[in-house]
C-alpha cells in the first residue's frame, strides 16, 4: 500500500534527518559560545560528519557492498547515524553549559640566546629522527598496512616511532617554556621535514593544529584569521599530498582523494562491526568501560608479548569473529563509537561522549594553569580521540607528557648546574684590596 511505502520511506530517512539536526545543533552551540571552527570542537564535529555521511552515502547509492559488506547494510548504517546524533547532542550540551573561551597566554620569554641554544641542542635529535625515518619510516608500509620486511625491520620501526614522539615533545616543550615565536616556527618546519621523510601525517598534523589553536588566541584581525585558516588547509593538503607521493598509483589528485574517501568509508567500519555484534550476538560480552581503564596500560606492552589477549576491547573484537564477514577493522581505521558501543551497548556513545566533552572543556578552561598537561593532551587525545582507540591515544599522551616533563627536569638541572658553577667561580675569585 502507498501508506506503507511512505512509512518505510520516512523510517529509512529519519536517521539521516536526526543526524543532520544534531549537526545543526552543535553548529548553533558553537555560534552561541563563540567556539571557533578551527578547534578541538570543530575537529570532532568534522570527523562526525565524515564518518557518518560517507557510509550513509555508499549505502544509499548501493555501492558500498563492492568494498565491504556492511557499507551496503542500511539498517546498520542507520543505527550508527542515530547513535552519532545522540553523541552530538551530548557533546553540544556539555559545551553549551560549561565552555568558556580562554586564551593561551604567552610565557615570559627568556633571552634570545637561550632560545637559540635550545634549537642547537634539538638539532641532533632532528637529524637522527630524519635518518631513522628514511630507513624505517611509515613509507616502508604498503597501503594495506604490511611491512616490506617485517622480520628484519620490525623492532626499528618501533624505535623510529618513539624518536618521532620525542621530537614532537621537544617542540611542545618549547611552546611550554618559550611560547610561540619565530624560533618555534623553525621547529614546526623541522616537523614538516620529518613528515616528508617519514611519509606519515600522524605526528605533524596534530602539532600544526595545536600551533594554530595558540596562534588564533593571539589575533583578533579577521584578515589574519583567514590566513590562519588557510594555513590549516595548506597543512592538511600537504599531509595528504605527502602520503599520496608514497603510493603514486595514478594521478596525484586521485591519490589525494582516495585516502580521504577510504578514511570516511572505512575509518568507521569498526563501529559498524560493533553494532553488528550487538544486533547478532545473543549475549554480547560488553566491556562496561574496562577498556578505558585497562587498555592504556596494555598498549604500553609490546605486540610481540601478546597484548591483544589482555585488552578488554581486544576480547570484544575477538568475540565478533564468527559473525563478521570481514576481519575486524579491515583497513586499520577506527571510530570511537566502536569502543563506546562495546562498553555500554547503544547507551555507550552518549555516555562516553559526555565524559570526553567534559574533559575537553576542563582542559580548555585550565590551559594556562596546567600548560604542560594541555600541550601533551591536545595533540593526542584531544584531537585524535574520535579516530583512535582510547588505549593507543592514552599511550601517545603519556609518552608526550613524560617526555616533556623529562626535558623540563633536565632543563632545571642544567640551570642549577650553571648557577652552581658561577657561584663556585665567584667564591674562588680573589678578594678586592
Amino acid at each position: 500500500m502507498p501508506s506503507d511505502r511512505c512509512l518505510r520511506y520516512y523510517k529509512d530517512r529519519m536517521p539521516i534527518y536526526l543526524f543532520a539536526a544534531s549537526i545543526i545543533f552543535v553548529v548553533a552551540v558553537a555560534r552561541k559560545r563563540q567556539i571557533r571552527a578551527l578547534s578541538p570542537y570543530g575537529i570532532f564535529v568534522a570527523f562526525q560528519i565524515l564518518y557518518n555521511i560517507t557510509p550513509w552515502g555508499t549505502a544509499a547509492l548501493g555501492v558500498g557492498g563492492r568494498l565491504f559488506s556492511l557499507l551496503s547494510d542500511q539498517h546498520i548504517v542507520n543505527i550508527q547515524l542515530v547513535l552519532s546524533a545522540t553523541a552530538n547532542l551530548c557533546f553540544g550540551l556539555v559545551h553549551l553549559a560549561f565552555f568558556r573561551n580562554v586564551k593561551f597566554t604567552q610565557p615570559l620569554s627568556p633571552s634570545r640566546r637561550t632560545r637559540r641554544n635550545y634549537l642547537y641542542l634539538a638539532f641532533p635529535l632532528f637529524f637522527v629522527t630524519c635518518v631513522l625515518c628514511h630507513f624505517y619510516g611509515w613509507h616502508q608500509y604498503t597501503f594495506a598496512g604490511h611491512l616490506v620486511d617485517q622480520e628484519t625491520l620490525g623492532g626499528m620501526f618501533t624505535v623510529t616511532a618513539y624518536f618521532k614522539f620525542v621530537f614532537v615533545a621537544v617542540y611542545l616543550y618549547y611552546l611550554y617554556r618559550f611560547g610561540l615565536d619565530k624560533y618555534a616556527w623553525i621547529l614546526v618546519c623541522e616537523q614538516v621535514v620529518v613528515m616528508v621523510v617519514d611519509g606519515a601525517r600522524t605526528t605533524f598534523l596534530p602539532v600544526l593544529l595545536v600551533t594554530l589553536f595558540i596562534l588564533l588566541d593571539r589575533v583578533t584581525d579577521k584578515k589574519m584569521m583567514r590566513r590562519i585558516y588557510g594555513l590549516a588547509i595548506a597543512g592538511i593538503v600537504l599531509s595528504i599530498g605527502t602520503r599520496s607521493l608514497i603510493f603514486h598509483d595514478s594521478s596525484l589528485l586521485q591519490d589525494m582523494i582516495i585516502p580521504v574517501t577510504v578514511e570516511g568509508g572505512l575509518g568507521d567500519y569498526s563501529s559498524l562491526q560493533s553494532i553488528q555484534g550487538v544486533e547478532k550476538l545473543a549475549q554480547p560480552p560488553y566491556t562496561y568501560g574496562a577498556s578505558y581503564l585497562v587498555d592504556p596500560f596494555v598498549f604500553l606492552i609490546p605486540k610481540s608479548i601478546g597484548r591483544v589477549s589482555l585488552s578488554p576491547f581486544g576480547n570484544w573484537s575477538d568475540s565478533l569473529t564468527d559473525i563478521l564477514e570481514d576481519k575486524f577493522s579491515p583497513m586499520g581505521g577506527f571510530y570511537y563509537l566502536s569502543e563506546a558501543v562495546a562498553a555500554y551497548s547503544y547507551a555507550g556513545p552518549a555516555i562516553v561522549t559526555t565524559i570526553f566533552a567534559g574533559f575537553l572543556v576542563w582542559i580548555e578552561r585550565n590551559k594556562n594553569r596546567h600548560r604542560m598537561l594541555y600541550l601533551a593532551w591536545m595533540p593526542t587525545i584531544g584531537i585524535l580521540f574520535v579516530k583512535t582507540q582510547f588505549g593507543n591515544g592514552m599511550k601517545l599522551f603519556l609518552i608526550e607528557f613524560l617526555a616533556i616533563y623529562l626535558i623540563f627536569i633536565l632543563s632545571k638541572a642544567r640551570i642549577l648546574f650553571i648557577r652552581s658553577q658561577r657561584n663556585a667561580r665567584g667564591n674562588l675569585a680573589p678578594a678586592a684590596t
